[in-house]
C-alpha cells in the first residue's frame, strides 16, 4: 500500500502598514513634537538629521521623544479583525516606515505579529523600498497588503491583495482598474468636519469677549465705529487662540492620550490627521493676521504678544509651579489691554488690578480642578503640583477672588466712578453677586465636581447664568 501525497497549502501572509492605518496617527510626528515639547532645542537637531537622511531623523526623533505605544490611537476594528486572521493561521507581518524601535514596540504590545521591518537609520522603508524588504523575508511568495494611501501605490501593486484603511476613494478605484484585488475596506476616507471644529474649541471663543469690556465699561456700545473694531478684534484673537489651542494640543499628544478626558480630543484620538492639524492651525493664523492688519499697531503688537506668551506657556511654564496660574492670569488680562488697544478706550488701573486678581483667581480654580481628578485616579503629581497642595489651592483661589472684590469696593467708593455711574452705589451689589459666584465656583471645583475649565463649566451652569443676568441689570440701572 502506497502512502498517499498530501498537499500542503502554502501559508498566507499579511503584511501591515503602521502610520495611518494599524493606528490612526504618524508615529513619526509624533515623536518629533514629543521631543520638541520637551526640548524645544530639538527641532534644530531634528532638522540638521533631516538634512542627512530621512531614516536617520526617524531614529533620532524616536530616540529624543520616546512616545507610549499602549497610548497611540488605535484602529481597534483593524487589529480585531488581524487577530481573527492570525487564528485562522494567516502569518501578520508589521511592514512600516517609522522607526524600527516604535515598530518592535507596537508589535509586542499587540503580541498578533510574527515579524517586523521598518526603517534602521539608514534605510527608509516607503514605497519601493519597503516592496524590496518585503520580499527580502519572504521571497516571491504572495501577500496581501494592508495600508492607507497613494503612497502604499508601490506596495500595492507588488502584492497578491489590497486591504484598504482609511484609503481616499480615488485610492481604491486605481487598484481596480489595475487589476488589483481590494479583499476589504475599513473606514472610508472622509472629512470629519465636527471633528475639524473641535479642534478650534468654538467654545473657548466665549473667553474673548473680554474684548468687548472696555466698551462696556466706557459706555460706548452704540458707537458704530467703535463697535466695528471690536469686532474686527474679536475675530481676530479668536482665530489666533483657536491656532494656538491646535498648537498646544498637537504638542501634548501623549500627554492628552494618557489623560482620561483629554484623550477624546480630536487629535489626541486620531480623528484629525497631525498634518491636518497642522495646517488647520496655518490656516488660522494667516486669517488673524489679515484681519488684524485692519487694527491699529498697538493691537497688532499686542495679539504678537499673546501668541508668543501662550505658545511660551504650551512648551514649558505650563508645567511650572504656579507661574502657570500667574501666566493663565496675565493671557486673560491681555485680552482686556488689546481689546482697548483696538477701540482705543483707555484701560483705567481699577480694571486691570480686578481683571487680575479675578483672572488669577480661575486659573488656580482651574489647576484645583485638574490636580482633584488626577488624584482621584492616584497620580502623584501633576505639572509640579501634588495632592498635598489641593488645600493650599483652594485657599488661594478664595483670596483672590476676594481681593478682586475688593478692588470693586474701592472703585466704587472712588471719585472715578461718579463720572460713569449716576446711581454709583447701586454699584455695590455687584459685591455680594461676586462674592458668591467665586466662592461657589471654588467649591465645586474642590469637590471634584467641575470640569477642567472654569469657563466651559460657567457656559453649561445654570446658576452663573442667573448670577451673569443679575450683574448685568445692577449694571444698567446704575449707569
Amino acid at each position: 500500500m502506497s502512502a498517499a501525497a498530501v498537499s500542503v497549502s502554502p501559508i498566507e501572509h499579511i503584511v501591515v502598514d503602521l502610520d495611518g492605518t494599524l493606528v490612526r496617527t504618524d508615529t513619526f510626528i509624533a515623536c518629533a513634537l514629543e521631543a520638541v515639547r520637551r526640548r524645544p532645542s530639538c527641532l534644530f537637531t531634528l532638522l540638521a538629521m533631516l538634512l542627512r537622511g530621512r531614516a536617520l531623523c526617524k531614529r533620532a526623533a524616536a530616540a529624543l521623544g520616546r512616545i507610549r505605544v499602549e497610548a497611540l490611537p488605535y484602529n481597534n476594528q483593524l487589529i480585531e479583525y488581524l487577530r481573527e486572521q492570525r487564528a485562522s493561521g494567516k502569518h501578520l507581518i508589521l511592514a512600516t516606515g517609522a522607526d524600527e524601535s516604535i515598530a518592535r514596540a507596537v508589535a509586542d504590545h499587540l503580541g498578533i505579529f510574527e515579524d517586523v521591518i521598518g526603517s534602521d537609520g539608514a534605510r527608509n522603508v516607503t514605497g519601493l523600498e519597503k516592496l524590496r524588504a518585503i520580499r527580502e523575508r519572504l521571497g516571491h511568495l504572495p501577500f496581501t497588503y494592508v495600508g492607507n494611501s497613494r503612497a502604499d501605490l508601490q506596495v500595492w501593486r507588488g502584492s497578491q491583495a489590497a486591504i484598504l484603511v482609511a484609503a481616499p476613494e480615488a485610492c481604491a478605484s486605481r487598484l481596480r482598474r489595475e487589476g488589483i484585488a481590494v479583499r476589504r475596506e475599513f473606514e472610508p476616507s472622509r472629512i470629519r468636519w465636527h471633528a475639524l471644529a473641535r479642534c478650534l474649541r468654538w467654545h473657548q471663543w466665549s473667553k474673548n469677549v473680554l474684548v468687548f469690556v472696555p466698551i462696556v465699561l466706557a459706555h460706548r456700545i452704540f458707537d458704530p465705529s467703535v463697535i466695528s473694531r471690536a469686532f474686527a478684534a474679536f475675530l481676530a484673537f479668536s482665530c489666533c487662540a483657536s491656532a494656538l489651542y491646535v498648537v498646544n494640543d498637537l504638542l501634548d499628544l501623549q500627554a492628552d492620550r494618557l489623560h482620561p478626558a483629554k484623550r477624546r480630543r480630536p487629535l489626541a484620538a486620531g480623528d484629525v490627521g497631525i498634518l491636518t492639524g497642522m495646517l488647520l492651525a496655518a490656516a488660522m493664523i494667516l486669517t488673524a493676521a489679515g484681519i488684524v492688519t485692519l487694527l491699529p499697531v498697538a493691537a497688532r503688537l499686542l495679539l504678537l504678544v499673546y501668541a508668543a506668551s501662550s505658545l511660551a506657556y504650551s512648551l514649558k511654564l505650563k508645567r511650572m509651579l504656579f507661574l502657570d496660574v500667574v501666566t493663565l492670569a496675565l493671557l486673560y488680562a491681555l485680552r482686556l489691554l488689546y481689546g482697548g488697544s483696538a477701540t482705543g478706550i483707555k484701560i483705567s488701573v481699577w480694571t486691570l488690578a480686578f481683571s487680575l486678581f479675578l483672572f488669577a483667581s480661575l486659573a488656580t480654580v482651574k489647576r484645583l480642578a485638574e490636580l482633584r481628578r488626577v488624584a482621584a485616579s492616584a497620580s502623584q503629581d501633576y505639572r509640579g503640583y501634588r495632592e498635598i497642595d489641593i488645600n493650599q489651592l483652594s485657599s488661594l483661589a478664595a483670596a483672590a477672588g476676594f481681593v478682586a472684590v475688593l478692588v470693586l469696593a474701592l472703585y466704587i467708593n472712588s471719585p472715578e466712578v461718579t463720572l460713569l455711574y449716576r446711581h454709583a452705589q447701586g454699584l455695590w451689589l455687584l459685591c455680594p453677586i461676586f462674592i458668591y459666584w467665586i466662592g461657589r465656583l471654588t467649591l465645586i471645583a474642590n469637590r471634584g465636581h467641575l470640569d477642567d475649565d472654569p469657563v466651559s463649566f460657567a457656559l453649561r451652569d445654570r446658576s452663573t447664568w442667573i448670577t451673569g443676568t443679575v450683574a448685568a441689570a445692577v449694571l444698567a440701572l446704575s449707569t
